[in-house]
């Protein structure tokens, strides 16, 4: 249950958010503090997931398969958990990896905030990382996309979709000066009539990928609330004292990174029952359409020159040593505030 605030939380509120130049009804409002719902790492992070086992969506070439029984998770020696991708060299077909599900699924009536301390993701061409969320009737029941990306991205991606009502408006577009609109002029974030609606790639080109990772990772958050969806990041060396005090308070954190607030988009209509998703696709629509592009991404070569391959497919299913660490995932917590 959100917690209670009173009037004078909320004024100071407004000035706070009014010192770092949003509108005062803008994104948080979560003031009173935050007490820890989940606080996962470790084993306990694993057990918190289940896994879906088939062959991959989206044109991609992974067999998604039982993490723990296929050595592809674990816990490492320090502790952090570690989500890989399958290395034998040549294999036929469809190569293995891993789709994790939470066991839990969130609504915005619970006013949650969701930190993700990740200390490495997949940086190698021909690899599709996500974290998102997702609703079981998609898109009617709403995607929230945390972290995505492709190839050797170093700029990550940032998105809401749903189905027909949900709207992008402009005046909160104009104040995300750290994310770059995919396509501004359609505010829609309807995905059966575009896809690319709602999305942003973030200007920091050390927010995916192999830059993410030699910054020594760094955090994103999610807080998701009846009022509206709003993301931040840092790298390691910009992570707030707050976050690291495990006592977050988000009206300190400045300018969001991605914020869609429920003015034009009532949240609890468009966002049901979300579940938490982590995994890596292997080629696929997204990694084959930007094969031969240089730039994609903020990466300078194309993934075709860097390869010599034709296709995302040919590479991954004939280079699986290339996966070896570059494509792990590497978590050191997740922590859900209430």
């Amino acid at each position: 249950m959100a917690p209670m605030r009173s009037f004078s939380l909320l004024a100071l509120y407004a000035l706070a958010r009014s010192a770092y130049g949003a509108p005062a009804n803008a994104s948080s409002t979560n003031l009173a503090t935050y007490s820890v719902y989940k606080d996962l790492s470790g084993q306990a992070f694993l057990d918190f997931f289940h896994y879906d086992v088939h062959p991959s969506d989206n044109e991609g070439v992974a067999n998604y398969v039982d993490g723990p029984s296929n050595g592809l998770t674990y816990v490492d020696g320090n502790g952090k958990v570690v989500v890989a991708v399958e290395t034998t060299n040549n294999v036929n077909g469809l190569r293995k990896a891993v789709r994790m599900v939470s066991t839990e699924t969130f609504n915005p009536s619970q006013n949650l905030l969701f930190i993700f301390d990740v200390q490495q993701m997949p940086a190698a061409c021909g690899t599709w990382p996500a974290l998102w969320f997702t609703g079981s009737n998609w898109p009617y029941d709403g995607e929230m996309d945390v972290i995505e990306g492709v190839n050797k991205y170093v700029q990550n991606v940032m998105s809401v979709h749903t189905g027909p009502g949900c709207y992008w408006p402009d005046y909160t577009m104009g104040t995300l000066t750290d994310l770059t609109a995919n396509e501004p002029q359609v505010h829609s974030c309807d995905a059966t009539a575009d896809y690319q609606s709602c999305g942003g790639t973030q200007k920091s080109k050390t927010s995916f990928g192999e830059a993410f990772n030699n910054a020594g990772g760094g955090v994103f958050t999610l807080e998701f609330l009846q009022t509206g969806i709003v993301m931040h990041f840092w790298n390691r060396n910009e992570i707030p004292q707050n976050i690291l005090n495990g006592n977050p308070t988000p009206y300190t954190w400045g300018k969001e990174t991605y914020w869609i607030p429920q003015d034009q988009c009532n949240i609890s209509d468009h966002f049901k029952n979300q579940m938490l998703v982590i995994n890596t696709n292997l080629g696929g629509f997204f990694p084959e359409g930007v094969w031969n592009t240089d730039y994609a991404g903020g990466q300078t070569q194309s993934c075709k020159k860097q390869t010599g391959a034709n296709t995302a497919k040919d590479y991954v299913l004939n280079n699986g040593w290339a996966f070896a660490d570059a494509g792990k995932w590497v978590f050191n917590s997740i922590k859900i505030y209430h």
